[in-house]
């Protein structure tokens, strides 16, 4: 249905933007304005619609400006500030599974070929990402440090933000996420 309430409003836009206007007053004076003429009407002249074309990028130009492009833009990209946001240092998690969220602040923003990795007790956790976002699961009670890396495509750290330390509370270390809970009912064995 609404495939077909797509089609149809394409169509009738279409349509509308190839019909011709026409204007004209009333005796009353009100200004009227139709698709068909009318006595005394006058045709509107209606501007094409606005559009753009982006620049076509040349190719095969000189390689020698191209490098020089490559290096410049690599040199104006350099971070200024990295930083974990979320969990605050020295928060304590509450949660059964060991999930932890780990929220990433980077400016500028992260460029082409650069990636993050997350540094969990010291070590790499997982693969590099572009997303600043990481969701750490499983991670044992107790107390941890977090910290991250901006690398670029040649896995060369380019900068390393601050540790944080986090306490995982896990008070059900057993309790996996999707299991019924059974109660015990001491009623029911005494019925029998």
């Amino acid at each position: 249905m609404k495939k077909l309430l797509l089609a149809v409003s394409c169509m009738v836009l279409i349509c509308a933007s190839h019909a011709q206007i026409y204007k004209w007053t009333d005796s009353q004076g009100v200004v009227h304005f139709s698709d068909r003429p009318h006595p005394g009407s006058e045709q509107l002249k209606i501007p094409d619609a606005q559009s753009y074309t982006p620049p076509v990028k040349s190719s095969g130009g000189d390689t020698q400006n191209q490098d020089k492009n490559d290096t410049s833009t690599l040199e104006e990209h350099k971070y200024t500030k990295i930083g974990i946001i979320q969990p605050l240092n020295e928060a304590t998690i509450r949660n059964n599974q060991g999930y932890v969220v780990v929220a990433v602040e980077l400016e500028p923003t992260l460029a082409q070929g650069d990636s993050v990795q997350i540094i969990f007790d010291g070590a790499p956790m997982g693969e590099p990402q572009q997303n600043l976002l990481f969701q750490l699961n499983g991670i044992y009670r107790g107390k941890h440090t977090i910290a991250v890396q901006v690398i670029n495509s040649e896995g060369e750290v380019l900068l390393t933000s601050d540790s944080i330390t986090i306490f995982m509370h896990r008070p059900r270390v057993g309790m996996v996420q999707g299991m019924k809970k059974t109660h015990f009912n001491p009623l029911a064995q005494q019925s029998n």
